[in-house]
């Protein structure tokens, strides 16, 4: 089957972008190098089509209640105008997909992973015909994918970019939190956030206008030396900032609490699987580690401590911020402590390693004015 295509497709072939399918979607890993589009968000800012995300729109008098019960953390919290990362769990406590909430007022956005958007949308339509946790009428679900595409604007410059394209003074848009803007007679969503560990913006508009966006931030954005980004440099942020991601370091079968998602899981209220959680005997713990010899350790690569296999790599990289090569792994929660010695089977050879936390680079995001 052909990939499907975002809108901004053709700006990518102009662009002369490497394109590959990416969960059967056509889509750039690079543009001009991985390395170079990884430091340009690191220090000026990089441009990303993530329109192949999944947005889903859960409305109803019980809206809320429904999303608390089929997610750990505690959406009663967020304000409108407020977003949150959160998981959805299946009845094993295994994780479903991540996602990230943003409370519209009334009415929710849920972004998930494009691998994962029929998925969740079915887990959610069956969720809601059992009436086990709100009654259906009181819930709407509708998946809103198809029509929506998504830019993040990512690095130290996006703020002056956003700020030049729409004329406000974005510094007061505080971290994980949103505004909803005008562009072009079309609404759209600005949000301070991103998957990088930078301050930048995600962009969620009507497919209809994607192209124009796209348009006016790369001419803003040509004095700030701004950097088309693709899949690939976005991975590389990801890790350095020590962030997991679906199919690598969570699944259906990892909870929440080995992928040291602790903070996330919020005992006070009642979800899904919350028993399977409280009583979960956790043997193992995802964690980072810095390659000692120059080497990239992969996923599903063991790893070893005194000759015996102690745990199993789900993402590594080179890190060209660091100059270090880098990455996660499941290690055995007993010898899962930072700056313990190991070592990684790589092919045939085995090659040093130190573990360590996993937030390489220190989150610059910014708390707003």
């Amino acid at each position: 089957m052909e990939p499907k295509k975002t809108p901004l497709y053709q700006k990518h072939v102009e662009n002369n972008a490497h394109i590959v399918d990416f969960s059967g979607w056509a889509l750039p890993i690079e543009y001009t190098s991985i390395l170079k589009e990884t430091k340009a968000v690191r220090t000026t800012c990089g441009l990303f089509d993530a329109s192949h995300m999944g947005e889903i729109i859960i409305k109803g008098v019980q809206a809320l209640d429904f999303l608390q019960a089929l997610t750990p953390n505690d959406i009663s919290k967020t304000k409108p105008g407020q977003l949150q990362y959160n998981v959805f769990l299946n009845e094993k406590a295994g994780i479903i997909d991540d996602l990230m909430v943003y409370n519209l007022g009334g009415s929710f956005l849920c972004v998930v992973n494009a691998s994962n958007i029929n998925k969740v949308y079915t887990h959610l339509c069956r969720a809601k015909l059992e009436g086990k946790y709100v009654k259906p009428d009181n819930v709407e679900i509708v998946d809103e994918s198809p029509e929506i595409s998504l830019l993040s604007l990512q690095g130290p410059a996006s703020s002056k970019i956003i700020s030049e394209i729409f004329g406000k003074d974005i510094n007061n848009i505080k971290y994980m939190h949103f505004v909803q803007l005008n562009f072009k007679n079309k609404n759209i969503i600005l949000s301070r956030s991103g998957y990088t560990g930078e301050d930048g913006f995600e962009l969620y508009c009507p497919n209809g206008v994607a192209v124009s966006l796209w348009d006016a931030i790369l001419e803003k954005g040509k004095k700030y030396n701004l950097c088309l980004c693709g899949l690939g440099s976005r991975d590389v942020l990801r890790i350095e900032a020590g962030y997991p991601l679906y199919g690598h370091e969570i699944n259906d079968c990892t909870n929440p609490l080995e992928a040291s998602l602790n903070w996330v899981v919020k005992f006070k209220k009642d979800f899904i699987a919350k028993d399977k959680l409280e009583s979960a005997q956790i043997k193992r713990l995802r964690m980072g580690f810095v390659m000692s010899d120059r080497a990239i350790a992969r996923q599903g690569y063991s790893v070893y401590s005194n000759n015996k296999i102690i745990g199993e790599v789900t993402s590594g990289t080179f890190s060209p911020n660091l100059d270090k090569f880098i990455g996660m792994a499941y290690i055995d929660k007993e010898l899962s402590k930072p700056g313990a010695e190991v070592t990684i089977k790589i092919r045939d050879k085995f090659y040093k390693a130190q573990t360590s936390d996993f937030n390489f680079i220190k989150s610059r995001t910014k708390k707003g004015a």
